[in-house]
C-alpha cells in the first residue's frame, strides 16, 4: 500500500476521537453565514488549512474543506473562494469490495486564484497562480498558472491576458 493511500476505519473514543470532532465542529461553524468573512480563516487555521497569509483571502458562506488526516490545503495571498465551493482531498479508490480505500494528498490553491460559486475541487491537485475557476465546475486535475477552467471535468477554456 503506498503511502498516499488511507484504508477506512471507525473513529474509537480517545483524545484523537474529540480532536477530530472539535475540528469538524469549526469547520461547519466557519460555512455559517453569520461568521463574518474576517473570522473564518481564523476558524480554519485551527481544522489544518493553511494560509500564507489570510488576511488577503477572501472565504464565502458554505464552503467546506473536507481533510483527511495527514493532508491539508493550502492557500496562497489574494484568493477568493466564493459560496459554496468544495474542496476535498481525497477521493475513493473502487474495489471489487466497494469503496475501502482513498487516494490521499494536499490541495495547493497558489497565489491570486478566483474559484467560482458551487466549484468541487477534488483529489490532490494544485490550482496555479493568477487561475479562474468558472462557476460549478469540478477540478480533479491540476490547473496551470493563468488558466481559465469551467465543466465537469473543468476544461483550460481561455488564459488570463497579461497586462
Amino acid at each position: 500500500m503506498s503511502s498516499n493511500i488511507h484504508t477506512a476505519t471507525w473513529n474509537k473514543f480517545s483524545f484523537l476521537f474529540f480532536k477530530k470532532v472539535m475540528s469538524f465542529l469549526l469547520i461547519h461553524l466557519s460555512r455559517q453565514f453569520f461568521i463574518p468573512p474576517s473570522i473564518r480563516p481564523f476558524l480554519l487555521k485551527r481544522c489544518g488549512v493553511k494560509f500564507n497569509n489570510s488576511k488577503t483571502v477572501f472565504i464565502g458562506t458554505d464552503v467546506l474543506f473536507d481533510n483527511m488526516k495527514k493532508t491539508s490545503t493550502y492557500i496562497g495571498n489574494n484568493v477568493v473562494i466564493t459560496t459554496g465551493v468544495k474542496i476535498i482531498n481525497h477521493y475513493p479508490l473502487l474495489t471489487s469490495s466497494g469503496v475501502t480505500e482513498y487516494e490521499i494528498g494536499d490541495v495547493v490553491i497558489e497565489d491570486n486564484v478566483f474559484i467560482g460559486m458551487n466549484s468541487l475541487i477534488v483529489k490532490p491537485v494544485t490550482i496555479g497562480e493568477n487561475a479562474v475557476i468558472g462557476a460549478g465546475s469540478v477540478i480533479t486535475k491540476d490547473v496551470p498558472d493563468n488558466a481559465i477552467v469551467a465543466g465537469n471535468p473543468a476544461k483550460v477554456i481561455s488564459y488570463v491576458k497579461s497586462k
